[in-house]
């Protein structure tokens, strides 16, 4: 996993243009005339859309050649190009920072791997899911404490809790009776590995397709994904999926629903998967076609 750089760079890739920025972005073009208009107009009128990333695997990042990539990135450039969005600016900030960005108006959107939770609900607006998913974990091989699910390590006192701040992770954690002493924060997931492999933590908690790719990327034979995993159950005792979506401004239908428009149609074509499959993904991953937002963000 790559950290963000304190420079700027222009990405050019399959006619899409990127400029990666550490930090929050300082745009000149949001400028009191624009307050009025809706997103789309104010992304056609600046030229291109901007799309806040926290430079992570396989969401949204820059690759070792300094090319924008992902799999929401992919899906971004899919679902904008129909509505004549043929630039897109990825401005890299901690995870933790993505959501007060866009409710400052520093993005148009989120284009992380960013889970659909009440509480987000209520500052920025989401897309429909794009993806569905589970919990995961990386121990040390032979998974020496026994760490199956999040009941266990609230039950293996001694056992060391690492995850992402300012994730729906950290909430998990907590309602799972893990005290904070035993908890452990980190920006990025090639952090919390690091960390897992200096015996600082024993147990990493991501969501599983990025434990997926972190696994492969490490290529460690002293870490391996703890199997079986037991998902947190829901209300009706089956397991629960958290649903990825893209952060949208709140408060402009017009822009959600042509959003969502474009994301139906490459659901129904087939070509969301195709999209997404290269980055680990399967149709197991896929969120019913039912499931919306709205749904979602009401708990």
């Amino acid at each position: 996993m790559m950290k963000a750089t304190r420079r700027q760079a222009m990405l050019l890739g399959a006619g899409f243009g990127a400029t990666v920025l550490a930090g929050a972005l300082a745009d000149g073009s949001r400028t009191p005339a624009h307050a009025a208009e809706g997103t789309l107009a104010k992304i056609k009128a600046r030229g291109r859309l901007i799309a806040g990333i926290a430079n992570e695997q396989p969401y949204g990042y820059v690759d070792a050649n300094g090319k924008l990539t992902g799999a929401n990135i992919d899906v971004l450039r899919a679902v904008v190009a129909p509505l004549g969005i043929t630039q897109i600016e990825a401005p890299i900030v901690d995870f933790g920072a993505l959501v007060p960005g866009l409710a400052a108006d520093r993005f148009d959107v989120i284009g992380a791997g960013l889970f659909i939770r009440p509480a987000r609900c209520k500052v920025i607006a989401f897309s429909n899911p794009v993806t569905r998913s589970g919990g995961a974990f990386l121990v040390k091989a032979g998974n020496p404490l026994g760490l199956h699910s999040l009941k266990d390590v609230a039950a293996k006192k001694n056992a060391r809790f690492g995850t992402q701040s300012g994730s729906n992770q950290v909430q998990e954690a907590k309602d799972a009776g893990i005290e904070a002493d035993r908890v452990s924060l980190f920006d990025k997931d090639n952090e919390a590995l690091a960390a897992l492999q200096a015996d600082r933590i024993d147990v990493v908690y991501f969501p599983d397709v990025e434990i997926a790719g972190l696994l492969k990327t490490a290529n460690d034979p002293k870490i391996e994904r703890a199997l079986p995993f037991d998902q947190i159950p829901g209300p009706d005792g089956k397991p629960s999926f958290n649903y990825h979506a893209f952060g949208l401004p709140k408060g402009d239908k017009e822009f959600a629903d042509a959003f969502n428009a474009e994301l139906k149609k490459l659901r129904t074509s087939g070509r969301l998967l195709e999209l997404l499959k290269p980055y680990g993904y399967t149709e197991n991953e896929l969120p019913p076609e039912d499931v919306t937002a709205e749904q979602v963000c009401a708990g």
